[in-house]
């Protein structure tokens, strides 16, 4: 009963008291709480919680030394073991080493970006940069003449074209730009996020300064707009403040019952597959007890949302007053990315759960009711859904850009709900503007 117990347990309530610490900033308590959850099958996953968490306490080195693991696991369990592959067949996909989703992959070198920035390391935050448009070009090139909605992301191609273009790789970052431009026109149709003002705004900017005549009138006729230089813009800093917000969607496991029937007459000569296609249409329905021979019960992952009740920040600096814009809804992207899978992790749970079916009816018949029903006691312990994903990660990411005079300058943040009512604020004291030079800050809430 305990082992049937344990594989029940879903990835999110074995995490929970971690995550709880992490929301209240208590990063060494969470650390403590996640090490209970290490396994060698969701390493990965241990990593990438292990590294951001470590990034919020401050402790940039460390957040990077875990990062790099991750990324280098991940990459080599990219390409699935085909031995593992099959023992899932028969147990659960748990068994499987967790590689990461793709966008949580890409998320890595933001957040290894965003520490090289912290540790005053610029060089090696191009890095990342380059890693992660390499990245997404293969993701590009794998999606290649398939339905498959994350094949880019947006926030990361502006992350590099800004990083890029702090660093006064202009072209580079003209080019991240163009493809973070290509990028957003299909976020906004699979996930409703829109093309940022401040993107339209620096490849207008760009192609003015980079003198590309072409194609600086080819985006103020696309975009109705132009670009107008501020006063003392060649000594202005940059302030680039990135809100994360929320926490990640959370996957549930959810039982699923499939009757089978004695007219099935199901046997070791039976199409599994073809068979699993008739039996998915029964789901859940009600038959009498006459007509039924066994109750199939599979279990499947199912995301839950965890939409925040704050929207969007608003950053009032010196009396200017100036909204986030929407860069990266990892929920979104979360759900898209796990509904174009499903039909696939469906088809696999009812094969499985007909194949242990079979094995469970074998033994009985062959060796009696006793190892009958040690089979079925097998089958269910070992059913259990795969819910392992990076938890947290916030819901939605936000990006506010700014000009600003050399300086110091107080913050004051302005957090609303979809009423647009505030519910939250805070203010950053003493923030340095420097002459020419780019400011990151990466501000997270959970409300």
């Amino acid at each position: 009963m305990l082992f049937v117990f344990m594989g029940c347990a879903t990835y999110g309530t074995r995490t929970e008291q971690m995550r709880l610490f992490f929301t209240q900033g208590k990063y060494d308590d969470a650390l403590k709480k996640l090490e209970k959850t290490r396994s060698s099958r969701s390493r990965v996953l241990y990593l990438m919680e292990k590294g951001l968490i470590l990034h919020y306490s401050g402790k940039y080195e460390g957040s990077n030394k875990a990062f790099e693991e991750a990324e280098i696991l991940s990459e080599e369990l990219y390409t699935k073991s085909i031995s593992k592959e099959a023992g899932a067949f028969i147990t659960s996909d748990n068994i499987l080493p967790y590689p990461g989703e793709k966008f949580e992959r890409s998320l890595i070198h933001y957040y290894r970006a965003m520490n090289y920035i912290f540790l005053n390391l610029p060089d090696s935050a191009l890095v990342e940069c380059r890693k992660v448009t390499l990245l997404l070009q293969k993701y590009s090139d794998e999606a290649e003449g398939k339905a498959t909605s994350y094949s880019d992301d947006a926030f990361m191609q502006y992350l590099a074209g800004t990083l890029f273009q702090w660093r006064g790789e202009l072209n580079d970052a003209f080019i991240s730009y163009r493809k973070a431009e290509n990028a957003f026109e299909k976020y906004e149709k699979e996930y409703g996020v829109p093309m940022p003002l401040s993107l339209k705004n620096e490849l207008l900017r760009l192609s003015k300064i980079l003198d590309f005549s072409e194609e600086y009138e080819y985006y103020k006729n696309k975009y109705g707009m132009d670009y107008i230089e501020s006063d003392n813009e060649e000594r202005n800093g940059e302030l680039i403040l990135i809100h994360e917000n929320g926490e990640a969607p959370i996957k549930n496991a959810v039982e699923i019952v499939f009757p089978i029937l004695k007219s099935d007459n199901l046997d070791s000569k039976t199409n599994v597959q073809e068979y699993s296609g008739q039996l998915r249409s029964r789901a859940n329905q009600r038959y009498s007890e006459p007509e039924l021979e066994y109750l199939l019960r599979v279990s499947i992952p199912q995301y839950v949302s965890k939409r925040p009740e704050i929207v969007y920040m608003k950053v009032n600096i010196s009396g200017v007053e100036k909204k986030t814009e929407l860069m990266e809804d990892v929920e979104a992207i979360a759900f898209k990315n796990f509904s174009e899978g499903e039909p696939i992790i469906m088809l696999k749970t009812i094969v499985r759960g007909i194949t242990k079916y079979l094995a469970f009816k074998t033994a009985k018949k062959k060796q009696g009711e006793i190892a009958g029903t040690l089979v079925n006691i097998f089958n269910i312990a070992t059913e259990s859904a795969d819910t392992r994903s990076w938890l947290t990660l916030p819901n939605k990411i936000n990006v506010l850009r700014l000009s600003l005079p050399p300086g110091k300058y107080d913050l004051r943040l302005s957090f609303y709900n979809k009423n647009n009512q505030q519910v939250e604020s805070n203010v950053i004291k003493d923030l340095e503007i420097r002459e020419r030079g780019f400011t990151f800050i990466n501000y997270r809430t959970f409300k």
